[in-house]
């Protein structure tokens, strides 16, 4: 069964940004974890760190043409997201324009992609927001409504709820709800797939090649299940008396919950029960993400 979600999900709540000019593509390359000559070949997948490291959000960037390229975010406001672009613009000649309201996008999963006649400019790339398969579609937002329809009548209309259970079945974390500005890439195995390490420098860059050498994290995100409904992101979990992490993000499934946990691998037993309170029971940790 494929799915897509209704609500315009990116013109809402992320980002698009536009970044041109003769610098932009030496630009970014020094900004973003991933390797801009990979874009040549399509959409690619990375993060924006802070200089500790820590994650400040995830993007797509897709290279349109030389020095000219989208920048496509789900985890962080055009604001936000030009606020650290700009913060790191000094020389260079580059334009960032906030073009998220020309946009409009639709999340699709399930099977493959369902066959639509989509305008000239539209956008389709792999998306880790559902599981895999799982596409992202965008297209400017004067064609919306024929996109709309044309979805309406190819998928099956699904909440959020549903995607959220396909994304955590695949053990997918989502930025920054599960590795946000607390947390390593490694903590959520996110250096395995968004971070060049031969790409050469970027912001965090030796931070991260540090800790690639060290070749350990001293906590990790963890899949857990256990009955009703999640706990709230932030709750502490115990094992045992002592407290061996918290709640990240959770979706329901019958009488049951999945949900993302970050636990301290500190004296911690991956075949023993997490607990609400100290010597609490009922949640079973799966696996290491």
């Amino acid at each position: 069964m494929i799915y897509y979600l209704p609500t315009n999900d990116l013109k809402n709540a992320s980002a698009v940004l536009r970044v041109q000019g003769p610098d932009a593509n030496s630009y970014l390359q020094g900004q973003f974890t991933q390797d801009l000559k990979l874009a040549e070949k399509g959409a690619i997948y990375g993060l924006w760190l802070d200089q500790k490291g820590k994650v400040l959000a995830d993007s797509h960037v897709i290279r349109l043409a030389a020095n000219d390229y989208l920048v496509i975010c789900f985890s962080a406001s055009a604001a936000v997201l030009l606020a650290r672009l700009e913060a790191y613009l000094i020389a260079d000649e580059v334009e960032l324009r906030d073009e998220t309201a020309e946009w409009a996008n639709w999340l699709v999963w399930g099977g493959a992609t369902p066959v639509l006649t989509l305008p000239a400019g539209a956008q389709i790339f792999v998306s880790r927001r559902a599981g895999s398969p799982a596409q992202e579609i965008i297209v400017p937002v004067a064609h919306a409504s024929e996109v709309a329809a044309q979805l309406s009548a190819a998928a099956g209309a699904a909440d959020r709820n549903t995607a959220e259970l396909a994304r955590l079945r695949a053990a997918l974390p989502a930025v920054p709800t599960d590795i946000g500005p607390r947390d390593l890439p490694a903590e959520g195995a996110l250096d395995e797939v968004a971070i060049s390490f031969t790409k050469g420098c970027y912001l965090g860059q030796e931070v991260i090649a540090r800790l690639k050498n060290l070749g350990q994290v001293r906590r990790a995100l963890h899949l857990i299940e256990g009955d009703g409904a999640p706990p709230a992101p932030g709750t502490a979990l115990f094992q045992g008396e002592r407290k061996a992490g918290e709640v990240r993000s959770g979706a329901t499934e019958g009488g049951q919950f999945l949900a993302m946990a970050m636990l301290s691998l500190v004296h911690l037993d991956p075949a023993a029960p997490l607990g609400l309170a100290p010597h609490g029971r009922g949640i079973k940790i799966l696996r290491r993400v």
